[in-house]
């Protein structure tokens, strides 16, 4: 990891706008000489401190999978193929693209027939074909097609590089987390100083109170309205899961991603690498009625011959069928054909003759045709291959290739359906293979459309009525994704390839495969890096636990920030003496509200997300911060009026909050079990011995209560 990036690090957690106020209370204290009441500085230092520790350890991993998940570019080097990392790739070297390589380097095309997307420059979503002598835009990728090219633009000359740099707009992470942490900083921001003001203000003007007193207080008051906690949690929770995770070969490219994912209630798959392993076997071929089995072995070496196994059917194509022709990435007699998403074929061309393979309802219009394929379809995965002379098309057979189905997908799609988490499938084959392999893993809805028989595909209906999709284009998938999104779902999209990227980059979480392309990957916030699908279970668990557990937590802190920010308000306006200070507060702090949130957004929970923050404020924050403060005014009202001496109000205060608080913790712990019920004992017992011990009453100045 690069030294500029830890010093951003500790920067980050450093220089914040709580840690400044601390700071500045700290000031306050020591000019008054009461340095036992600074010990809120060292809880602030030690926040500051496991913050940059967990995020530098999450940082750590997180760069070194990323080590292992960026596949460094091919250059060609005397005639070699050789992968060479990105930092040594000179200009004027010849690198080698290939189908999902993300171009990392302004290039000019040498050799071959590419396409390739330049959405992220353009906004366009068209494939753009590329031909020798075309510029190739560093940021887009190959959809289709190999070719050589020659570096132009390296490091920050590249235009992606120059476009990051003059954007001025940063788009921020989509997290009920981070807007609810915002919005609290934005609260404390606008009321901070100026109650802060008038309540010292206040203190001065109450009689008999000295200069320590005045500013002791207005310190307990501020320092307790900030829950410089609950921004501690938040951030070491979600750092904590990284790590986890990481352990797994799971690489979190965006740390809020974790909490998306927790809410995820629909997820999205492709057949292939999710549902199967994505190793392709050939079963067998058939030859059409009129062909001969010569005639389609030969259209098949010849087409072979001209094509790159760069994917997982072509590769046990090749294996299967290519006998001593080896691919070229030109040809003087052919023009290629290169396979792509939108085409779902590929094949070659000499002059009038076009020798294609693929899908077969995308290749002719001939219904007849298509039939024939769907009468051998089963669950197979169908490879047509036919002769084009002129415009007449001439059927030659079919190969039917397997998906090897993976061996935990039924315990995979189990634990979704136990997780109310709903089951889509987008793929590119016919329907009845993917049928066949839904039915065989478990999947309940195996309600399917064809989209390749649908001339304007209502979407918003189509995703009420359906489950499985196929023969889907990538815009269509894209499409998909967003009909679900504005059905009310939050979505989870998988992914391999290029074909997946648009609909991968509208869903809410995008997840891939470590084997998947360059660009597949860098469009993810989740990779699978053992591209071990069955991951993905462990990845919405822990999102879960990290996310619930939060939503609970958060109570404490709220509930803390609710009464200090009403009895600095009240105690503005009211003559009597501050309830609290600030070390006795650090001990209620920790025992009613630090401790207890840590070690319970730590417990297991898979539950489904609730997105109960506004709930928690409502029935949880708001009563007991009121109930608190309630009490407070109460209790100095009954000291003012009885005499009962400052450290006995400070006492009675500080054990009134404890139980108050006590009685929080206990609501948002149950269901009581051993662990919840040992940590209730364990903050009675810690309470208890600063209240009894002589060492820490005298610490924390607890008073005789009569």
């Amino acid at each position: 990891m690069q030294k500029n990036s830890v010093w951003k690090i500790i920067a980050k957690h450093t220089f914040t706008l709580f840690n400044l106020v601390n700071v500045i209370l700290a000031i306050m204290v020591a000019s008054v000489g009461s340095f036992k009441n600074m010990l809120f500085v060292n809880i602030a230092f030690l926040n500051t401190m496991i913050g940059i520790v967990n995020e530098i350890r999450a940082k750590r991993m997180v760069d070194k999978l990323r080590l292992i998940s960026d596949k460094p570019p091919i250059v060609l080097k005397n005639g070699k193929e050789v992968k060479t990392p990105v930092e040594e790739v000179q200009v004027g070297d010849t690198i080698v693209l290939k189908l999902g390589n993300q171009i990392m380097f302004d290039s000019v095309l040498e050799e071959g027939i590419v396409e390739v997307n330049e959405s992220f420059i353009t906004g366009e979503q068209d494939n753009i074909t590329k031909h020798p002598g075309d510029q190739l835009i560093s940021g887009s990728f190959v959809v289709s097609g190999t070719c050589t090219a020659k570096v132009e633009h390296i490091g920050e000359e590249n235009l992606v590089s120059k476009l990051e740099k003059s954007a001025h707009v940063i788009k921020t992470a989509d997290s009920k987390l981070f807007k609810l942490m915002n919005d609290i900083v934005k609260y404390i921001s606008y009321t901070l100083i100026p109650i802060g003001a008038l309540l010292l203000w206040s203190r001065f003007n109450v009689p008999g109170t000295t200069h320590e007193t005045a500013i002791i207080s207005t310190v307990a008051a501020l320092i307790t309205m900030i829950p410089e906690g609950l921004v501690l949690l938040t951030s070491s929770v979600l750092a904590l899961a990284t790590i986890r995770l990481s352990r797994q070969k799971v690489l979190v490219q965006d740390l809020y991603s974790i909490e998306t994912l927790a809410r995820v209630d629909c997820i999205c798959l492709d057949k292939t690498g999710t549902l199967t392993t994505g190793k392709m076997t050939v079963r067998d071929h058939i030859v059409a009625p009129g062909a001969t089995e010569t005639a389609l072995l030969d259209a098949l070496e010849l087409i072979l011959s001209h094509l790159p196994a760069d994917n997982a059917t072509s590769r046990a194509l090749h294996q299967k069928y290519l006998k001593t022709a080896k691919f070229k990435a030109t040809d003087d007699d052919y023009d290629i054909i290169p396979f792509s998403s939108d085409r779902k074929y590929s094949g070659i061309k000499k002059r009038d003759t076009e020798f294609l393979m693929g899908a077969l309802e995308f290749m002719t219009k001939d219904k007849s045709l298509v039939k024939e394929e769907q009468k051998i379809a089963e669950s197979f995965r169908i490879i047509s291959v036919i002769k084009r002379i002129k415009g007449k098309e001439t059927l030659l057979g079919f190969i039917r290739l397997e998906d090897e189905i993976r061996k935990d997908a039924n315990n995979i799609i189990k634990f979704f359906y136990d997780n109310d988490v709903a089951i889509k499938i987008i793929s590119g084959d016919n329907l009845e293979t993917v049928t066949k392999i839904a039915k065989t893993v478990g999947v309940i809805d195996t309600r399917g459309v064809d989209l390749s028989t649908l001339d304007k595909p209502n979407f918003k209906k189509l995703v009420q009525e359906y489950s499985i999709f196929t023969r889907v284009k990538p815009a269509e998938k894209k499409a998909l994704i967003k009909a679900f999104k504005e059905a009310g779902f939050t979505v989870a999209m998988t992914g391999d390839g290029v074909n997946d990227i648009l609909a991968m980059k509208e869903a809410d979480c995008s997840i891939s495969i470590g084997e998947g392309s360059d660009a597949a990957r860098r469009a993810s916030k989740l990779v699978l890096l053992d591209s071990d699908f069955g991951a993905v279970p462990s990845i919405i668990a822990e999102g879960r636990q990290s996310i619930n557990n939060l939503e609970r937590s958060t109570s404490l802190f709220l509930s803390k920030t609710v009464y200090a920010s009403t009895l600095a308000v009240v105690f503005v306006f009211l003559p009597f003496e501050y309830p609290f200070i600030p070390i006795e507060m650090t001990l209620i702090s920790f025992c009613c509200i630090g401790f207890p949130g840590l070690v319970l957004a730590l417990e297991k929970n898979t539950a489904r997300i609730k997105n109960r923050f506004i709930h928690n404020i409502k029935h949880y924050s708001v009563p007991t911060g009121l109930t608190i403060a309630a009490s407070m005014i109460a209790l100095s009202i009954f000291a003012h009026s009885n005499g009962l001496s400052r450290g006995q109000l400070n006492t009675w205060s500080a054990i009134i909050t404890f139980t108050i608080g006590l009685f929080l913790v206990y609501k948002i712990s149950r269901p009581l079990n051993l662990f919840r019920g040992l940590l209730l004992l364990l903050i009675i017992a810690i309470a208890i011995g600063a209240l009894t011990i002589p060492f820490t009453r005298e610490i924390f100045e607890f008073a005789p209560l009569f």
